[in-house]
């Protein structure tokens, strides 16, 4: 808050001035009548204008106005021409504690005894400020490539020390009033991705997506590899194990059978079955459950000569 006249350092001493508070449809107009709000200055005790940042510094210069609030940091040219001004005051505010207390989006900040000229000591003492949040907003769909690229931006450009700010101050997650991306929470706390840190961005990128496409691929084929040995033990057994059904329906059979021709018309059935297993594909691994199953159709051709000698 720029103002002329005798010292000020409340804002509740500007009643009754001609005070700019920035046009409509500025960020500025909003945050100055809601802080002029508090200190009981309104449209009703004073004469609140709709001026812009140049048109309230030059209404400043000629006496046309009393004060002005401006939004805009220490480097800004309009901001370095009121400092210097004669007659013009830079208001530095009693009550910004207070104030940021009561708006949480606002911050106190100090601009340091001859922050902006150090030869001139400009300004003379140190000077109470409040500052606004700005928020980074984007779409919730946005790529989160995207996202730690304008962290990155964000740093760069605003990350160093100024007057208002000590180095890595910005970006922070303060007076953040919206959802965070996690994507931005995670560069807060750790920085940029490994890879983006290590490899052009293309590449880290690339090798993101392809992690992100192989997880999923993995999670279906290691179970599937892990039960591979499993499932193929189980069709080559399979194979042979069927052939015991046969067997023991044959051999249900061969107890009701009375005559040499049901007794015949069983070995003819054993031997088929015995000619079919000789051409079961087996690996070498699993030779020994088909010996197995031969040793039993023995067994079962023992008992029908037996029986046919019975039936004889």
């Amino acid at each position: 808050m720029f103002y002329r006249g005798p010292e000020v350092d409340r804002l509740s001493r500007l009643r009754g001035r001609r005070i700019a508070v920035g046009p409509v449809g500025s960020g500025t107009r909003p945050l100055a009548l809601q802080v002029l709000s508090l200190a009981g200055v309104n449209s009703r005790n004073a004469t609140l204008l709709e001026l812009d940042a140049g048109d309230a510094g030059d209404a400043l210069v000629r006496g046309r106005i009393d004060a002005a609030m401006i939004i805009a940091d220490t480097n800004s040219p309009q901001v370095a021409r009121l400092l210097h001004e004669k007659g013009v005051r830079l208001m530095s505010f009693s009550q910004a504690e207070a104030l940021t207390r009561r708006l949480s989006f606002l911050n106190h900040v100090v601009l340091p005894q001859g922050g902006m000229d150090f030869a001139a000591n400009l300004p003379a003492r140190d000077v109470h400020l409040v500052a606004p949040t700005a928020n980074l907003v984007v779409r919730d769909d946005i790529h989160p490539a995207l996202i730690t690229l304008l962290m990155q931006a964000a740093t760069e450009i605003h990350g160093s020390s100024g007057q208002l700010r000590k180095a890595g101050d910005i970006p922070s997650d303060k007076g953040v009033d919206i959802a965070m991306s996690l994507d931005a929470e995670r560069y807060l706390k750790s920085g940029p991705p490994f890879l983006q840190r290590h490899l052009p961005f293309w590449l880290a990128v690339f090798i993101d997506r392809m992690v992100v496409m192989l997880v999923p691929v993995l999670a279906v084929v290691i179970p599937l590899v892990r039960f591979t040995p499993t499932i193929y033990a189980w069709r080559i057994k399979r194979r042979i194990y069927r052939w015991y059904g046969l067997l023991k329906v044959l051999e249900i059979d061969m107890e009701k059978a009375n005559s040499a021709a049901e007794v015949s018309a069983l070995r003819e059935r054993l031997d088929a079955v015995e000619q079919s297993v000789s051409h079961i594909p087996t690996p070498l691994a699993f030779s020994e459950y088909l010996y197995n199953l031969r040793s039993h159709i023995e067994l079962v051709r023992a008992r029908l000569d037996k029986l046919a000698q019975s039936a004889g």
